[in-house]
């Protein structure tokens, strides 16, 4: 019986996205587009189905539409196959080779129970140590998945073991409030930095090709840390708030914090390698206004430091299937949305939204397309997707309607991160917080939903007041 469903559901993944994409393809072209452009339109539609669907590996689903792109001849292949040579691409390849350093050499550990020894001695102090740590890692790890999943979730797990906190009524003691406040800390970090969460470059390039706006690094981080470090720092307290656990003082996980540091001894030459290289490429990437160096560029070093200081092996890094699927995924949707934009897609969908938000002005444009764009993510289950299929018009149309085109960008992008805290299928770290079951759907949903809104009014409130101060409006 069970095989009959997933058979069924099999078969369902493969229909939905070809179904949907030949219906575009074949309904009459609307008015002021080409062909191409609508035939463009249908692929990128039917692809970001698939992705949702999962008929295929993300990659394995990138692939069959760039010959799709190709073969139909919608692009040429110059074109299909330009994302390969974005910087973007390999900026976030690079990424991932630090985060693999800070993973195999310990060095993420450390620096989580470095904070939990000093600070671990409340609740609260737990969750800022957290927090912190989180942080300091989230420049170079882009893989929320792999920070907060990966290094951050395990220790507050056993935080929560040591202190007698499991799923149920022992929840309330510090497990629900740990699990949730870690899990909605992800999000804020990751707005912080270009290179903080996957998807963070890929607004970056669409910014540029769609809206004809460069964001550094620098710039990001400048325009992003002070609306998002008010998130960082309030929202541990609304959770606090909302679950009130019953343990205020945790000298245990102190404790715990000091008793595993000491475990892991004096850093290894792999970890002062890597924190080298962290430090240089923070350098390269704040300093690239007086450098003339890219992101990229710095990125590229930075991993080839790592290879020839064998901080990091390449035998390991072929390993890393979320790295190489990420350049097969950036690549083929980099191309996708740029042959949109580049075929006229963009602009016309620009104009139909710009249509339905008349009679506003700009700042209330700007604020209802931004409110829209965090929770139709409900109907998404992959940040990048989300980016891909409405950054750019959402941003555009905000635009045209005459709010600040630098201030759009940023403050999408860091939406762009904070919206998949509504649920727990719509970022990597998800299902790992869920699935510890101190959260039943409707009470994790509710939570969610007070967070994030908060979280969205604070950056409007702040974001609008630290933007004029940067001169962009």
């Amino acid at each position: 019986m069970s095989a009959d469903r997933s058979g069924r559901k099999s078969v369902i993944a493969f229909l939905v996205p070809i179904l949907l994409g030949a219906v575009i393809w074949f309904v009459p072209v609307p008015e002021g587009l080409s062909a191409e452009a609508w035939h463009m339109f249908a692929i990128f539609a039917a692809t970001i189905a698939a992705i949702l669907t999962q008929p295929l590996p993300s990659g394995a689903v990138m692939l069959v539409a760039l010959c799709v792109v190709i073969f139909t001849k919608t692009l040429p292949e110059a074109k299909a196959l330009s994302g390969f040579a974005s910087g973007t691409v390999w900026l976030i390849f690079c990424a991932y080779v630090l985060s693999l350093g800070f993973v195999t050499s310990g060095l993420g550990k450390r620096i989580a129970y470095k904070m939990l020894s000093l600070f671990g001695g409340s609740s609260l102090g737990i969750a800022y140590s957290l927090g912190v740590s989180d942080l300091i890692m989230a420049p170079a790890m882009p893989s929320v998945t792999a920070r907060s999943g990966g290094i951050i979730f395990p220790i507050a797990r056993s935080i929560n073991d040591v202190l007698g906190s499991a799923p149920g009524e022992t929840g309330k003691r510090i497990g629900d409030f740990l699990t949730m406040v870690c899990f909605q800390f992800t999000p804020i970090t990751g707005a912080i930095f270009l290179t903080g969460m996957a998807a963070n470059p890929l607004v970056g390039s669409l910014a540029k090709s769609s809206l004809g706006l460069d964001i550094t690094w620098s710039g990001w981080f400048i325009s992003a840390v002070v609306p998002a470090m008010s998130c960082f720092c309030l929202m541990p307290l609304l959770v606090y708030k909302l679950l009130n656990p019953e343990l205020k003082h945790t000298p245990q996980a102190k404790a715990m914090g000091k008793k595993s540091l000491a475990e892991l001894g004096a850093m290894s030459s792999a970890e002062k390698k890597v924190a080298l290289g962290f430090a240089l490429a923070l350098v390269g990437w704040g300093t690239s206004l007086i450098t003339g160096l890219s992101a990229t560029s710095v990125g590229l070093g930075l991993a080839a430091y790592l290879f020839a200081s064998k901080a990091v092996s390449w035998k390991a890094l072929l390993n890393d299937h979320a790295a190489w699927d990420t350049v097969i995924w950036f690549s083929v949707i980099i191309s996708l949305a740029n042959g949109l934009a580049d075929l006229g897609f963009i602009k016309w969908m620009t104009s139909l939204l710009g249509g339905s938000i008349q009679g506003f002005g700009a700042m209330e444009a700007f604020v209802i397309l931004g409110v829209l764009y965090i929770y139709v993510h409900y109907l998404f289950a992959t940040a990048t997707g989300h980016v891909a299929a409405l950054y750019a018009p959402f941003a555009a149309t905000a635009i045209a309607a005459g709010a600040p085109p630098m201030m759009v960008a940023i403050c999408f992008g860091i939406f762009s991160n904070l919206m998949w805290g509504n649920t727990e299928y719509g970022g990597g770290p998800g299902p790992i917080y869920f699935a510890q079951g101190y959260f039943e759907r409707p009470r994790f949903y509710k939570i969610n939903a007070c967070v994030v809104t908060f979280n969205v009014v604070m950056i409007f409130v702040v974001g609008l007041v630290w933007w004029k101060v940067l001169g962009y409006y």
